[in-house]
């Protein structure tokens, strides 16, 4: 039996998009809960792919070169390899929930230089 996660129980780090909380992981995939709290950085990873589903707010979703417009229930696919960071809008929060596949690895977020 796997033992549920509470979100208050749950450390945030300080991420390239915001502070996240991994929620679950597996070796296969994980799921974080991201609070923009500023324009992430831009980056890319070499081994993941990303799912990203806006659970609340509205903001901007840089993507290979297109800027797209992100607002709450929004699920947009980021391929492995794809440049890509969030910004918010002033004072709106916006939260999302980032599935990677495979699991999440600091090792593999290549920053811009």
């Amino acid at each position: 039996m796997v033992d549920k996660v509470r979100f208050i129980d749950v450390k945030p780090l300080e991420d390239a998009c915001g502070l996240l909380r991994e929620l679950y992981h597996s070796d296969n995939m994980s799921i974080a809960h991201v609070e923009v709290i500023r324009d992430a950085r831009k980056h890319k990873h070499l081994k993941m792919e990303e799912v990203y589903y806006v659970n609340k707010g509205i903001g901007q979703l840089y993507l290979g070169g297109k800027v797209l417009g992100i607002e709450e229930g929004d699920t947009i696919p980021i391929p492995k390899g794809t440049w890509h960071y969030l910004k918010k809008f002033r004072d709106i929060k916006l939260e999302v929930l980032a599935i990677t596949h495979p699991r999440y690895d600091p090792e593999d977020v290549i920053f811009e230089e």
